[in-house]
């Protein structure tokens, strides 16, 4: 049997993951339904993250990917890496000029689906240099090596 860390951190397929990209931030924007009935137990605190992970465990359930889910789901919790090192990655990363958010590059989100996870003592984290690095190859596929956010 496959350790369990090993299996979180595989390479993804890049075209789904950037398709739960998408499915995560459209969920992490709409509330979490209320529960018909409060019974003891735990419930999910309404915050966008949950949201997201939820919307995305659903959708890869209708598509029939939950072989990926877990290194699916793994890689987005650990997209901030990427964002915090944002000064590497360039054109990859652009500040929208109408507003407060961010355009990320599919080239960029198809190398995080792809790029090596390295251990350290606080766990697995994206290996950077290896982000950039396909990014760049992902990059040079899609527009001749144009560049530039979405």
């Amino acid at each position: 049997m496959e350790h369990a860390a090993t299996t979180m951190t595989k390479p993804v397929d890049p075209a789904l993951f950037v398709e739960m990209v998408n499915v995560f931030q459209a969920a992490a924007r709409r509330p979490l339904p209320a529960p018909k009935r409060r019974r003891p137990g735990y419930y999910l605190t309404d915050i966008p993250l949950n949201r997201g992970m939820l919307g995305t465990v659903q959708a890869l359930r209708k598509k029939g990917g939950d072989v990926q889910a877990e290194p699916i789901l793994f890689r987005l919790m650990h997209m901030g890496e990427i964002f915090e090192a944002r000064e590497r990655f360039g054109h990859f990363i652009r500040d929208r000029a109408d507003t407060d958010g961010i355009d990320i590059s599919e080239a960029l989100l198809k190398a995080a689906a792809v790029a090596r996870l390295t251990p350290n003592e606080a766990g697995p984290y994206f290996d950077l240099d290896d982000v950039l690095l396909h990014a760049r190859r992902f990059d040079d596929k899609t527009d001749g090596g144009k560049g530039g956010a979405n």
